[in-house]
């Protein structure tokens, strides 16, 4: 089976209408791939740990994300909730239902270390059938807080990550920056997620960039996608 793509979207996940977004930019990316299990990750700021959250299915996807976290020393709760909450927002980014949905919810606060942790524990359920979507998920905020990743400062953390790894800059495993401090923490939900995705997507500049729906700001659509 050949590795999933690694999705990051930035939207209003309740005003979302499937009508502006037909076959929107994920759904391209997955055309005619293989995948029965999809992985939510997202940013909650009102909790202190990382959240895992079975929503649709056997469950075992919250089982193994609970197994790799604990092993990279983290100590994640679990909170089953149902999948008819992201129904609409699934509808929109994917053409086929997935059989099975879990979400992890990352709290705000940790070290850049810490999410390019998360990202590159889960990478291996790329190869396991699951389609992982990172949901920069925007309801509830308003002016510079609905920014779009196409904006220039986010590309060019992006460049400068890679370029850490070009050069050499990592230190013990891939996507650590060398000058990275643990004692830093991170509050702004859409870069703690972005550094998970990064190493999630194999520490790589992401291969496409998706915008829709730029007409109408709820329905603003874009992200990134790491292909390979």
């Amino acid at each position: 089976m050949s590795k999933l793509p690694v999705l990051f979207v930035t939207c209003n996940s309740e005003s979302l209408d499937l009508n502006d977004h037909v076959v929107s930019g994920p759904a391209r990316m997955v055309w005619g791939r293989s995948y029965q299990s999809v992985v939510l990750i997202s940013t909650n700021q009102c909790i202190v740990v990382p959240r895992v959250v079975p929503m649709k299915g056997s469950g075992v996807n919250a089982e193994t994300m609970c197994d790799l976290l604990k092993g990279q020393g983290f100590v994640p709760e679990v909170k089953a909730r149902t999948g008819q909450s992201r129904d609409k927002l699934l509808a929109v980014l994917l053409a086929k239902k997935p059989e099975s949905i879990s979400e992890l919810e990352l709290n705000t606060g940790m070290s850049e270390l810490e999410y390019r942790k998360v990202g590159k524990c889960l990478e291996v359920l790329r190869d396991q059938g699951v389609l992982l979507i990172c949901l920069d998920d925007k309801t509830g905020h308003t002016g510079d807080e609905r920014a779009s990743l196409d904006n220039r400062h986010l590309r060019e953390m992006l460049n400068t990550w890679v370029d850490d790894q070009r050069w050499g800059e990592a230190m013990s495993f891939k996507g650590e920056p060398k000058h990275a401090a643990p004692a830093i923490r991170l509050d702004d939900p859409t870069i703690c997620l972005l550094n998970a995705a990064f190493t999630l997507g194999g520490s790589q500049f992401p291969q496409r960039m998706f915008s829709t729906g730029m007409n109408k700001v709820n329905q603003t659509l874009s992200g990134f996608g790491w292909m390979k």
